[in-house]
C-alpha cells in the first residue's frame, strides 16, 4: 500500500521572536541533534552552530540518539512550519515513501499535521549582523536542571487483592510504547520491567498495541508487503514473554483487513470489495479468500505467540477496512458499492469478519480473547445488528461515556467520547451492553482512567470523584471487562491505584492523605467546568498549553486534531459562544486554584505534581483565549502585556515541572506534545512580545 505525503499548504507561521529562520531552526533542532548533525542540513560546520548556539544561551549539545528513536513524531512537529520536505527527511534520515507510511501509520499524523506549509530551503549565512542578546536574556533567566526526557518513573505501591475478580480483563495502552514501529524494534527499548511491574501492583493484566495483519504474518496475495514480518513476530512473542512474568497479557489492536490501490487488484479482481478511491479499495470480507488470509494470520500469530491474550479489533475506524467501514445505512448518498456485500446488512459483514479472526484463534486456543468495537459511529439498530451477527465468544467493547446529553454554561449538547468530565456509563453502552448479555456473550468499557483529549498531556489528572463515580458504576452493571485508556492514559498514577480497588471483591491500598482527598474533590467540582465537546478536546489549546505560541497577528491557519492549535479560537470553542468558553476556563481555573492551596504544604509526590501541571495547561488556554479576543478586538496594550506577563510566569512554572516530571507532556501517539525547549521558545516569545508591548507595539 503506497501512502503520499500531505499536500503543500499555507506559508509557513511567523517567527518575529527569531531574527530568521535558521535561528529559530538552530534553536528547535539543538534540543534533539548534534552540532554536526545541524550543519549538514544547513551546509555549514559544527563549530558554527556551537557558536550560535552558545548566543543564545545555549551551552550543551545533544550527544543522544533517543529523540531520534523515541521522540521523532516531537521532532516532525517542531520542523513542520520550518524545513521543506527535503531538508526534512534529511533530517529524520528517511525516504519520502518511509515518512508517508509513518505519517499515516502513527495514529494519522498526517491528518493531524495537516497540509504542509510552504518553507524554503534553509541554508546558513553570516550571523554577524544578527542581534541574539534578547533570545540570550531569555534562556539564561531559565533552567533546564533536572531530570532528562523519557527518564520516566513509576509508582509501586504495596497492594493486597483478594476474593473473585470484578472484571476479568483490565487492560492499558502502554504509557511509553511505541505505534507504527512497535513490533520494529525490540519491546526493552520503550518498555521497561518498571513499567510492567507498576502495572501488576495496581491490578493491570493486560496491555494492547497496535497490529497490522500483513506485518505480523506473510500476505499471500502480495508477499512482498510483508519483508521481516519474521522478525517482527519474534520481537511480539518476546513481549508477551516479558509480560508473562507479570501475569500481564498482550493484546493485539487490529484495524483489518487493510485496504489496497486499486492498481493492487488488477492481479487480484477476485477479491476486490467498496471502492473509496483510486488508493483506498477494501478487501473484500464476503470472499472466502480474504476470509481465509484472516483466519490463517491469526491461526499463525497465535501459535507463534502462544502466550498472546487475544485482539482487540476495530471495524469502523479512519482505517478503510471491510466493505461498509466507511459507508453508513443511514445516509443513502454514502453506500457501499462492492456487488457481494451490497446487498447484505452491515451486522453481516462485521459478523464476517469476527468469525474469520474466532476460527484463525480457535485452532490455538479457545482461551484467546476477541473484542469488538465499532466506534458506537451509526445507530443503535446498526449496533445491535452487529452484536446480533457475532460468532460465540466474542465480547462486545461500548464506549462509557458514549451518547450522554449535558449542559454546560447553559450550551446543550450530546457527549461522544474521551471525557472524564461526563460521566458514563450512557443509556447506550447500557443498551449495547444488554442486548450482547441477551446473546450470551460477555460486555467490555471502554473508559479513560487518567486523562483525555480534554487535557491528555498530564498523565493523570487527578480527579478522585470522577474516576470513583464511573467506576463504580460499571460495578453496578455487571460490566465483564475494561479497556482503561486509549493511546493517552496508560500512565501507572493515582487514579489507576483509586480505581483498581474495584478490580477485586478485597482490596487493601495506601490511604490516600486527608488534604489529597479534599484537594481531590475540589479538582473534580473544577474539571465540571471545563467546555466539554469532541471539537474542543481535539481543537482546543489545552493539550499544548503554554507551549502555544502567541501570534502578534492572525495566522489564518485552522486548528489541526490533536496536534497545532495556532490562534484557531473558533475551532477551539467549538459549540461555545466565546464569552462561554472564557467563563467556563475561567470558573475551572479559580476553583482548580483552590484545590492546589489545600495540598501545598504536602510532600512534592507525582500526583501533587500532575495537580499543578493540569492547572498550568488550563491557565494557558484560558490566557490564550483572553490574547486572541484582546488581540481580535482591538484591546489595549496594557491588557494584553498583562495577559502575556502571566503566561510567561505559567510556561517557567510548566518547565520547573518538566524538569522534576518527565512523563509530563508526553504522550504514545504523540510522544512529547511539548518539550522544554518549546517552552522555553515560549519564553522567549513572551519576552518578545512585552518588549513590544511596553513600548507601544
Amino acid at each position: 500500500m503506497k501512502f503520499e505525503l500531505p499536500k503543500l499548504g499555507k506559508s509557513p507561521t511567523p517567527f518575529p521572536h527569531f531574527p530568521d529562520r535558521v535561528c529559530a531552526f538552530v534553536f528547535r533542532a539543538l534540543e534533539f541533534f548534534t552540532y554536526e548533525k545541524i550543519a549538514k542540513i544547513l551546509g555549514t560546520t559544527a563549530e558554527n552552530i556551537e557558536d550560535l548556539a552558545f548566543s543564545m544561551g545555549i551551552k550543551e549539545e545533544q550527544k543522544s540518539d533517543v529523540w531520534i528513536q523515541k521522540g521523532y513524531i516531537t521532532i516532525i512537529r517542531a520542523m513542520w512550519h520550518l524545513l521543506p520536505y527535503e531538508q526534512l527527511l534529511e533530517l529524520l534520515e528517511m525516504d519520502a515513501d518511509e515518512l508517508a507510511v509513518l505519517l499515516r501509520e502513527e495514529d494519522f499524523l498526517d491528518i493531524k499535521l495537516g497540509d504542509k506549509p510552504i518553507c524554503e530551503r534553509l541554508a546558513w549565512k553570516d550571523m554577524a549582523g544578527y542581534d541574539l542578546s534578547a533570545v540570550k536574556a531569555s534562556m539564561e533567566s531559565l533552567s533546564l536542571e533536572g531530570k532528562e526526557p523519557f527518564q520516566f518513573e513509576y509508582i509501586k505501591p504495596q497492594v493486597e487483592f483478594s476474593g473473585k475478580e470484578i472484571f476479568g480483563t483490565r487492560m492499558i495502552y502502554l504509557f511509553s510504547g511505541l505505534y507504527q514501529k512497535s513490533f520494529d524494534v525490540d519491546s526493552e527499548e520503550y518498555c521497561s520491567d518498571e513499567l510492567l511491574e507498576s502495572y501488576q501492583r495496581v491490578g493491570i493484566n493486560g496491555i494492547y498495541t497496535q497490529g497490522v495483519l500483513y506485518m505480523l504474518s506473510e500476505f499471500p496475495f502480495e508477499p512482498s508487503l510483508s519483508v521481516g514480518w519474521e522478525q517482527r513476530l519474534a520481537r511480539l512473542k518476546k513481549l508477551t514473554e516479558r509480560c508473562a512474568k507479570y501475569g500481564i497479557k498482550v493484546y493485539l489492536y487490529l484495524n483489518e483487513p487493510r485496504s489496497m490501490s486499486r492498481a493492487f487488484f488488477e492481479k487480484h479482481p477476485d477479491i476486490m470489495g467498496h471502492v473509496e478511491d483510486e488508493e483506498h479499495v477494501c478487501l473484500c470480507t464476503s470472499t472466502k479468500p480474504v476470509r481465509d488470509y484472516i483466519s490463517n494470520a491469526i491461526e499463525s500469530i497465535c501459535s507463534y505467540a502462544p502466550l498472546l491474550g487475544g485482539f482487540f479489533c476495530i471495524t469502523k475506524s479512519e482505517n478503510l477496512t471491510n466493505c461498509y467501514s466507511h459507508v453508513s445505512p443511514i445516509h443513502k448518498s454514502n453506500v457501499c458499492n462492492c456487488p457481494r456485500c451490497k446487498h447484505k446488512t452491515i451486522g453481516q459483514i462485521v459478523g464476517d469478519f469476527f468469525a474469520a479472526v474466532r476460527e484463525g484463534a480457535d485452532r490455538v486456543s479457545r482461551d484467546i480473547k476477541v473484542i469488538d468495537f465499532t466506534w458506537d459511529m451509526d445507530s443503535l439498530e446498526t449496533r445491535f445488528d452487529i452484536i446480533d451477527h457475532l460468532p460465540e465468544r466474542v465480547v462486545v467493547e461500548s464506549i462509557c461515556e458514549a451518547s450522554i446529553p449535558y449542559e454546560i454554561g447553559g450550551v446543550k449538547s450530546t457527549l461522544s467520547d474521551y471525557s472524564l468530565n461526563i460521566i458514563g456509563p450512557g443509556e447506550r453502552s447500557l443498551a449495547v451492553w444488554r442486548r450482547a448479555k441477551s446473546r450470551g456473550l460477555e460486555t467490555s468499557a471502554k473508559l479513560q482512567i487518567n486523562t483525555t483529549w480534554e487535557c491528555s498531556t498530564v498523565p493523570a489528572l487527578p480527579v478522585f470523584n470522577k474516576v470513583d463515580q464511573v467506576m463504580s458504576r460499571l460495578v453496578e452493571e455487571g460490566v465483564d471487562h475494561l479497556q482503561l485508556s486509549w493511546t493517552l492514559g496508560g500512565y501507572p498514577s493515582m487514579n489507576l491505584l483509586y480505581s483498581c480497588r474495584y478490580f477485586f471483591e478485597n482490596a487493601k491500598l495506601p490511604q490516600m492523605s486527608e488534604n489529597m482527598k479534599k484537594a481531590g474533590e475540589s479538582f473534580s467540582r473544577a474539571f465540571s467546568h471545563f467546555p466539554s465537546h469532541m471539537l474542543t478536546a481535539y481543537f482546543g489549546p489545552q493539550n499544548a498549553g503554554p507551549a502555544t505560541l502567541f501570534y502578534e497577528k492572525p495566522t489564518g491557519h485552522e486548528a489541526t486534531m490533536t496536534c497545532f492549535a495556532y490562534d484557531d479560537l473558533k475551532s477551539w470553542r467549538g459549540i461555545y459562544p466565546e464569552d462561554v468558553f472564557q467563563n467556563q476556563l475561567e470558573a475551572l481555573c479559580a476553583q482548580w486554584k483552590e484545590g492546589l492551596r489545600l495540598i501545598e504544604n504536602d510532600e512534592d509526590t507525582q500526583t501533587v505534581q500532575m495537580a499543578h501541571a493540569s492547572y498550568s495547561l488550563f491557565r494557558s488556554s484560558l490566557n490564550l483565549v483572553k490574547f486572541v479576543r484582546l488581540r481580535d478586538s482591538g484591546g489595549s496594550r496594557k491588557a494584553l502585556y498583562d495577559v502575556v506577563l502571566d503566561e510567561r510566569e505559567n510556561a517557567v512554572n510548566m518547565l520547573a515541572l518538566m524538569n522534576q516530571n518527565p512523563a509530563i507532556g508526553f504522550e504514545a501517539a504523540n510522544h512529547y506534545y511539548f518539550s522544554r525547549f518549546a517552552l522555553c521558545e515560549k519564553v522567549i516569545n513572551c519576552d518578545y512580545l512585552l518588549q513590544r508591548y511596553k513600548n507601544g507595539g
